[in-house]
């Protein structure tokens, strides 16, 4: 006899994957709208596998998540839905640690208050206000 809930034709379910994200989608649409990523990329314009702003949003991402910042981010972001905190589905490995070392050395290099008034002369900034 066939169990009385067993489905006709049985589906195979692929197994969920589940990673807890709190609040971090909230501060990754904020930076979304605050054009972080795209102002990073015309910031630092390095060829690299991975858009360096991305990297950023992902350092913003990993310090406000409560995490010891800038550290082993391909382990933070491993078990992250990366698709939903920072677009596209990228592969963790983009996170290395060598990776983020580039980016903030080329940040270093642009200087931080040429991206501060960049920022502050933005059309967004005055939108969100």
């Amino acid at each position: 006899m066939a169990h009385p809930f067993a489905s006709p034709n049985p589906v195979h379910a692929q197994p969920l994957q589940i990673a807890q994200v709190n609040h971090l989608p909230i501060v990754a649409d904020f930076a979304r709208r605050l054009g972080l990523v795209d102002i990073v990329n015309r910031l630092v314009p390095v060829q690299m596998e991975v858009e360096p702003g991305i990297v950023v949003l992902g350092m913003v991402l990993d310090t406000l998540s409560g995490r010891s910042p800038l550290y082993h981010l391909e382990q933070a972001f491993s078990d992250a839905d990366r698709a939903v905190l920072l677009g596209p589905d990228l592969p963790a490995g983009y996170f290395s640690d060598d990776n983020a070392g580039r980016v903030l050395d080329h940040l270093f290099e642009t200087g931080t208050q040429r991206g501060s008034s960049q920022r502050c002369r933005s059309r967004r900034w005055i939108a969100l206000r």
